[in-house]
């Protein structure tokens, strides 16, 4: 006796499914995750233009961040990205970031991308937690350092100093 059956709409062979799940993880290996995080810079960060290629950028700001006594936590010339560990602007020394006065410690980050041959736009900004909660992920933390404050003046003290030694371009 012949069984009837209603047709599928869709037919998956294995091969298929094989198929599709080593795509995946194929498409999975090619974003692999690097230094440079995903989100942007906050929009009250400092931007400028400099004549140099990003990798350049970034190592002249390394130099100039450990001259300050900031402590790197992520340096990656290739990816334009720099990030220092938190910073105590009271004490003058690189923290775990654990304190219980989240005015007193700031985080410098700084983003270089290429916008043509030669010529790279810089963003640097220096944050402060909003709060002392571990829970929360730490960029829905934070807070550009206001003007006139420890953090804001280091990290001009800094853009500045990248811009003479670098060559700003902005006019």
């Amino acid at each position: 006796m012949r069984r009837l059956t209603r047709p599928s709409r869709y037919r998956v062979t294995p091969l298929v499914g094989v198929a599709g799940v080593l795509a995946a993880l194929g498409a999975a290996a090619c974003g692999a995750v690097g230094a440079r995080p995903f989100f942007t810079p906050l929009p009250d960060a400092l931007l400028d233009t400099l004549s140099a290629d990003p990798a350049d950028v970034i190592t002249a700001l390394t130099e100039l961040v450990v001259g300050e006594g900031l402590a790197v936590r992520v340096a990656s010339p290739a990816e334009g990205y720099l990030e220092t560990e938190w910073y105590d602007v009271v004490d003058r020394r690189s923290t775990a970031g654990t304190g219980l006065d989240p005015r007193r410690e700031v985080r410098l980050r700084f983003f270089a991308d290429l916008v043509e041959e030669g010529r790279t736009q810089v963003a640097a900004e220096a944050v402060l937690r909003k709060f002392v909660d571990p829970s929360l992920a730490s960029r829905e933390n934070e807070v550009m350092a206001p003007p006139g404050h420890a953090g804001d003046e280091l990290v001009r003290r800094i853009f500045s100093a990248l811009e003479l030694d670098v060559g700003s371009t902005r006019r």
